[in-house]
């Protein structure tokens, strides 16, 4: 025990001194040898004199206090060069200037070693700014990755314009022809939405909320409902404006496709296809637009570059105002496949005779799902299907029914808009057939909001006379 309390009073003094020491040497490893690390970026964008028009703006704007806060940000300060040319209007107008020099703060730290790939970067007046390496937008950082207590300072050769959306540039730029932006501004709807309603209580019979009247609804665009919001800051987008010459000929191109009960629906209705596909989510400059591109809604648009007029670019993609987008009919009006397992609703309930099948199909060499309904016992079954946005033109009508449950032929038939079932004659359905079946030919009339269909079993009750097979419907359009 005594030699235990020797070696303790000998060694503590050494072990205590050791302690201290590697104390010291963290504390000196955590030290800040940075001295920009102990300035705001405030303090070092006004500190340097090549800085100093920047930094009168900053106090002009109140943005210096933000910058001077405890949060991080990137400012990408232009020199004194870059603001030389800085027109008077933006500078003796408060509300202008502020968003000038809001377009120049971002909201995190962003250095140029991590912008590769590019980057899209928010600002504090809620525009974005693409960073790639050592350049934003289309200006050069000149002096790069200058660290601060709160945040990174970037000198950059020119300034941040503050520009306008694409739904902006639309709405409020004289260069994009009258007769497309004013289809686009024409559809303003109120619609649905109980995002900020005010419930009042429960409809005792649907058990669906009541709503305060007035409070359930909000007005919006459709385009940006259905196609895209050309708002969006935080994405890009690539948009066609035709001239009126062309705008009008794409129109009268596809109106008889839309025929409506008079010339203004038909109008509407024509302009509304036409406008939808000449939207595309993301960036494509006149270096990079490619001789075709794809809709949303998977329509090939032929770009050719000489039919270009003007190129207007925006805070969040560009805007091209052309001579001709002709996108074609078949490109556009897409066939109608209708998978049979997916109907409606059936004449009478027989979800006991009811059979949902997985096949084979070796002429395809792909696996299949249809739907079987055998021994139901009920004359003129039918199964309900219904197809939407239906184009006023002439079809080709197929279908596959397989049928490998008996060894003798049944009839079965299909009725398109007719409840009566007459419009299709009745069609064999033989023993192990794989193949795609032409049914005939079926003219719509008038484009329609949708369009019911039935498939119908033979005017018997005979087991093996009843049934009714389908893998799908085929609605070809024929141009």
């Amino acid at each position: 025990m005594l030699r235990i309390n020797i070696y303790k009073t000998l060694f503590a003094p050494v072990l205590a001194g050791m302690m201290l020491a590697g104390c010291k040497k963290w504390d000196t490893h955590n030290a800040v040898t940075d001295d920009n690390l102990k300035q705001t970026l405030f303090e070092q964008i006004s500190a340097d004199s090549s800085l100093s028009t920047f930094t009168q703006l900053l106090l002009k704007t109140g943005y210096d206090h933000v910058i001077a806060s405890s949060k991080n940000f990137t400012v990408f300060a232009p020199s004194n060069a870059a603001l030389a040319s800085l027109d008077a209007a933006t500078i003796n107008d408060s509300a202008k200037l502020r968003a000038f020099v809001g377009n120049h703060i971002a909201t995190q730290s962003y250095f140029t070693t991590a912008a590769t790939p590019s980057l899209r970067i928010a600002m504090l007046n809620g525009k974005y700014h693409n960073m790639l390496g050592n350049t934003v937008e289309d200006a050069n950082i000149t002096n790069a990755d200058r660290t601060a207590r709160n945040g990174v300072l970037q000198v950059i050769n020119k300034t941040l314009p503050v520009l306008n959306n694409c739904w902006e540039t639309i709405a409020n730029n004289n260069a994009v022809p009258a007769n497309q932006k004013n289809f686009m501004l024409s559809l303003f709807a109120k619609v649905f939405d109980t995002t900020h309603a005010v419930q009042t209580g429960v409809d005792p019979i649907t058990g669906q909320p009541v709503y305060q009247p007035g409070t359930d609804s909000t007005v919006t665009n459709l385009y940006w409902r259905f196609v895209y919001d050309l708002r969006d800051e935080s994405k890009q987008y690539t948009f066609f404006v035709l001239v009126d010459t062309a705008w009008n000929s794409e129109t009268i191109k596809y109106s008889p496709y839309f025929k409506g009960p008079d010339s203004l629906t038909t109008a509407i209705t024509a302009k509304w296809y036409v406008a939808k596909d000449l939207a595309v989510e993301g960036l494509y400059t006149p270096a990079t637009l490619p001789d075709t591109l794809k809709s949303k809604f998977d329509v090939k648009i032929p770009v050719d570059r000489s039919a270009i007029v003007q190129t207007i670019t925006t805070s969040n993609g560009i805007v091209y105002v052309m001579k001709k987008v002709s996108v074609q009919p078949k490109e556009k009006l897409k066939q109608f496949v209708i998978q049979a397992e997916n109907y409606r609703k059936t004449s009478v309930d027989k979800r006991g005779n009811t059979y949902f099948r997985d096949r084979f199909n070796p002429l395809t060499g792909l696996d299949f799902r249809d739907v079987l309904v055998y021994n139901h016992g009920t004359a003129l079954f039918n199964i309900n299907y219904r197809l939407y946005n239906v184009y006023s033109m002439k079809y080709k009508v197929y279908w596959v029914a397989l049928n490998d449950f008996q060894t003798a032929s049944f009839t079965q038939k299909l009725s398109i808009g007719d409840s009566t079932f007459a419009n299709f004659p009745y069609t064999t359905v033989a023993p192990n057939v794989y193949n795609e079946v032409y049914l005939g030919e079926y003219t719509n009339p008038g484009y329609l909001d949708y369009l019911d269909l039935w498939l119908v079993a033979a005017n018997s009750t005979a087991v093996a006379s009843d049934p009714l097979v389908c893998d799908y419907i085929r609605l070809e359009p024929e141009f």
